[in-house]
Order: structure tokens, then C-alpha cells, then sequence
């Protein structure tokens, strides 16, 4: 699982952060628990040791404000460079090479360079020579090279990683680490439902509840904190749920109409929603594979794709499927997003 190239990583990637006077971290857009949970181990430990740092998340939500760190993530590009520019340019206009301020960049959690959303700002590290290294930290199938230390392993969660890189540096795991930790393994496990669930990750798990996880806490604030109009929503996908016997698969489709209804109803939908909504939907009995389309913004289609469980499972490859989409995840849970519209017509889904 850990190799020796592994573990070489985590301690070269550590004592490159020791090194470094500011650090910025990144994880991707619309954040899940397990993305902010990687950003509060790191915020958490940083604290504790007096490092500077800043840190984002673009669209992060007030959804998951109960988890350590949270209060110090950025939720947005614009409002990380006002800091920037006040800490430490005195004011002045950043250029397009603002990134040396610091001398290190940890991307944690975000598959792909697309989803940090600072692609051109990271590319500009190398087209402009600049000082700034990048550090990759993520647990999803390798899609393209842009960091300078790249630690890539497919495991359950972001956060099970990073028990690996700490245990590895002798980094210690205090009580706001392990609420970090698990809560990060808790949401993108299913708690503990999914196939990417080896008796490691229990064992992790346990670990981290005897140095004070609060795995009740967690639990009621990640999975037993839906309202009215995610009830609803979830209602709707159910609703349009449709099995293909043929191809073995389940999906359902939420249009752009679908979708404004609530938009213009609340503001109240959480940010992982969706992949809630197919997880549940992955433990039908009637398929194999299942697929949750929605057009969340005009000519913006998204999908989630899942791998059930049950009998020649094992060969099922979403990844492999969302590769094609220009998406990418694991072997068991995988997404995607295409250009297009979703027109219903009678009982018919058509992209356009």
C-alpha cells in the first residue's frame, strides 16, 4: 500500500515545508469534508508550531464549520489576494507572479491542477522561473504532473494519506488532527459503507477516536444534518431514478430547471449533496454501476459515477469511463464535466 518511494516522499515533502517561511494551502473548488479536513490538518499543525500560512478552498461553504481549521480557510481567489497584497506587498498591484510570496505550495485533495483554481497561476511558477516549489498531496488516479514532490497514493480518503505522511514524519496527532482525520475518512467512505474500506482504514478510524475523535459529533454534523430542501432534492433524483438491465447501470438526471427551483428557493444546499445523493443511490441491488447526471449552471453538465457492490464488481472501472469525459477519481468513484444541456423530452433525457 505505502512504499518506500512513499515514505521517501512524505519525509522529503515535510522537511521541504519545515524549510519554508510561508506556505500556501490549496484544495479544490466546492469543498467536501474530506477537503477541508486535509486543509485542517495542516492548519491545525502549522498553528501549533508558529508557521505562517494561508490557506484555500474556492466556494468553501459555512456548511462544515465545526471542523478544526475551518475559520481559517479562505473561500475564495479575490479574497486571498487582498490578503496577499496586505500582508505582504504593502497594498500594491500583484502581478501574475504573486505566488513567490511563498515558498511553498501544498495542493491536498484536488485530483487534477484544474480544480485547485489557480491553474495559470501555478503555471506560471515555471513559466516565470519563479522560486515557489509545489507540493501534491492527493488520493485520487493520477491525471497529469505539474507539482515539483507529487504523492499520489489511491486510498479511501485524502485524509487516511495524510495519517500515513504525519506517522511517517512523527508528526503528532492531537485531538483536533484526529477530528480532521476522521471526519475526512467518515464522509468519503460512506461512513465506512464504500469498497475503498480496507481494515486499515478501521483500524485508522480507531486510532483516531482513542486520541478524541468525536465520532457521534461527526456523524450528526456530516450525515444526520440534512434540511427540508436537500430532503426534497434528494426526493426529486429518486423520483427520476431509472435502471438500464441491458448495461446494468442506474442513473438519474437533474435538469437546469430542476436545479433553479432550488436555487431560487433556498441557499441552504450543501455543498457535497450530490455525492451523497449518488452514494445512496450506489446501494441499489437492481445494478452495478450508477450515474448521477445534473446541469447545475446553464451549458455546465456534471456527473458523479459510482461502482456498486456484489458478485464481478471488481472489474468495473469509472475512472477509466470519466477519463474519456475529461473527468477522472478512483476505480469505484469517479466524475466528470461536459460542456452541453439536458433536454427532457416525455420520458427522454437528450444532451445537446
Amino acid at each position: 500500500m505505502i512504499s518506500d518511494i512513499d515514505r521517501q516522499n512524505f519525509i522529503k515533502a515535510w522537511q521541504r515545508i519545515l524549510s519554508a517561511d510561508r506556505v500556501l494551502l490549496v484544495s479544490h473548488i466546492n469543498p467536501d469534508v474530506d477537503a477541508l479536513s486535509s486543509l485542517g490538518v495542516f492548519i491545525e499543525i502549522f498553528k501549533r508550531m508558529g508557521k505562517e500560512f494561508l490557506a484555500l478552498a474556492e466556494k468553501k461553504t459555512d456548511d462544515y464549520y465545526f471542523l478544526p481549521g475551518f475559520e481559517n480557510i479562505i473561500s475564495s481567489k479575490e479574497e486571498l489576494l487582498k490578503v496577499v497584497k496586505s500582508k505582504y506587498n504593502k497594498g500594491q498591484e500583484l502581478d501574475k507572479d504573486w505566488l513567490n510570496f511563498f515558498d511553498i505550495v501544498v495542493t491536498l485533495d484536488c485530483g487534477s491542477l484544474d480544480r485547485t483554481f489557480l491553474v495559470e497561476d501555478i503555471k506560471n511558477i515555471k513559466d516565470l522561473m519563479l522560486d515557489t516549489q509545489v507540493i501534491e498531496i492527493d488520493h485520487h488516479v493520477k491525471v497529469g504532473s505539474y507539482a515539483d514532490i507529487e504523492i499520489k497514493i489511491q486510498l479511501s480518503s485524502n485524509t487516511e494519506l495524510l495519517y500515513y505522511f504525519l506517522k511517517e514524519n512523527k508528526i503528532e496527532i492531537d485531538r483536533n488532527v484526529a477530528n480532521c482525520i476522521l471526519a475526512g475518512m467518515l464522509t468519503d467512505t460512506g461512513n465506512f459503507l464504500y469498497s475503498s474500506v480496507s481494515d486499515k482504514t478501521l483500524k485508522i478510524a480507531s486510532e483516531m477516536m482513542s486520541l478524541g475523535a468525536q465520532f457521534p459529533k461527526l456523524l450528526q454534523n456530516t450525515w444526520r444534518n440534512k434540511n427540508f430542501w436537500e430532503m426534497k432534492l434528494w426526493g426529486m433524483a429518486l423520483a427520476n431514478l431509472k435502471v438500464n438491465k441491458k448495461y446494468n447501470i442506474a442513473f438519474s438526471v437533474l435538469t437546469y430547471d430542476n436545479l433553479r427551483f432550488f436555487k431560487e428557493s433556498t441557499n441552504a444546499l450543501g455543498s457535497d449533496v450530490f455525492g451523497d445523493i449518488v452514494g445512496f443511490i450506489s446501494s441499489l441491488s437492481d445494478a452495478k454501476t450508477f450515474l448521477l447526471l445534473r446541469e447545475e449552471e446553464r451549458g455546465k453538465i456534471k456527473g458523479s459515477l459510482r461502482v456498486g457492490s456484489g458478485e464481478n464488481v471488481e472489474k468495473i472501472d469509472v475512472a477509466y469511463l470519466a477519463s474519456f469525459l475529461g473527468g477522472g477519481g478512483h476505480k469505484k468513484a469517479a466524475g466528470f464535466m461536459v460542456n452541453g444541456s439536458i433536454i427532457k423530452d416525455k420520458d427522454l433525457y437528450i444532451i445537446k
